[in-house]
Parts: structure tokens; C-alpha cells; sequence
């Protein structure tokens, strides 16, 4: 074999060992996401834990992940629970999530979403699928609370699932009007 032909062949090698260890790399450096739904399992992650704001709506929301997959984004909210379950907080936060986003980028955004809940000692999340609202029903909501913020309207009333008030950020309001539920 003539030094030309070694030192393609040799070239050759080298090339291709390059691209096995890159691949490899990029296998190893991408997390297990063998969870996500099927619908977006083959899709490119857009945003992770990024802050968005619309200035034109006065909201802020910070999204977990955000994967590009068939012409729009898809929002994934990752939770730690004790049991499987998505919360109608879950798809108000999304959808907040959603109405940002979508201004921010220009992208359009599904109006269906996952959260991602992962039990407490428990190997991979779930995903549960979750219909979001439409921007008239989160600014409705938000009045609202703009309203209770400032003692307007009718006041709320405690929740039937107790464990519900030990996070929410409206305790102290509740506790002032009902008394400690504990």
C-alpha cells in the first residue's frame, strides 16, 4: 500500500472514530426522557427553566421545559409529589406559561400540555396531560385575584382537601377569614 493510500485510510479512521465518540457523548449527555409522551417524544428542547415575560399582558412565568415538535412548542411542568395526580394550579401555571411564551417568541403554543410528576423515591416521572385556558379565562382569574388582593368581591371559601392550604399563598388571607383549618 502506497503512503497516500495509508494516510487516507489512516484519515479515514480518524474521521470515523470522531463521529462515534461525539455521538456517544451526545448519548450520554442527554437525559433520560424516555417519559415524555408519544406525541412529543421525538421533539427538540426548546427552553428549559427560562424566564419569560409579556409586558403587554403584565405576566410573568418561568417554564420548566418547552419541546419543538410538529410546527409548535409543548409545555412540560416537572413535579415531585407523593402520589400521580395534576392540579387545576398545574394548568393555570401552564397556561400563564403558555400566553408568555407564545408572545415572546412568536411560536405557537399547544393548548394542551404535560405535568411531569415524579413520586417521592420513585425512578422515572409520569406524564398527565392537561387542557389549558384561553387568555380571556387566565385574565379573568387574575382579576380575580387582583380583586381579592385589594378586599373586593365576594371572599373566598377553604378548600375541601386541607392539605391544599399548607402551600397555598393565600393562607394567611383564609386564616384571618375561617380560622386555622389544621
Amino acid at each position: 500500500m502506497s503512503d497516500a493510500g495509508a494516510g487516507a485510510l489512516l484519515l479515514l479512521g480518524l474521521l470515523l472514530f470522531a463521529a462515534a465518540y461525539s455521538w456517544l457523548k451526545s448519548q450520554r449527555d442527554r437525559p433520560d426522557e424516555g417519559w415524555l409522551p408519544r406525541e412529543i417524544a421525538d421533539g427538540e428542547l426548546a427552553f428549559a427553566e427560562k424566564r419569560f415575560e409579556s409586558k403587554r399582558l403584565g405576566l410573568v412565568a418561568r417554564l420548566d421545559r418547552a419541546y419543538r415538535q410538529g410546527g409548535e412548542l409543548h409545555l412540560v411542568e416537572l413535579k415531585t409529589r407523593g402520589y400521580y395526580a395534576a392540579h387545576a394550579s398545574d394548568a393555570i401555571e401552564l397556561s400563564v406559561q403558555r400566553l408568555v411564551l407564545q408572545e415572546e417568541t412568536g411560536e405557537r403554543v399547544s393548548s394542551v400540555a404535560y405535568v411531569a410528576v415524579k413520586q417521592h423515591g420513585q425512578g422515572q416521572p409520569r406524564a398527565i396531560r392537561v387542557d389549558l385556558f384561553d387568555e380571556n379565562e387566565v385574565l379573568a382569574m387574575r382579576r380575580r385575584l387582583l380583586e381579592l388582593r385589594r378586599g373586593q368581591g365576594h371572599a373566598p371559601s377553604p378548600t375541601a382537601r386541607r392539605k391544599a392550604c399548607d402551600t397555598c399563598g393565600h393562607r394567611a388571607v383564609c386564616q384571618s377569614t375561617f380560622g386555622d383549618r389544621q
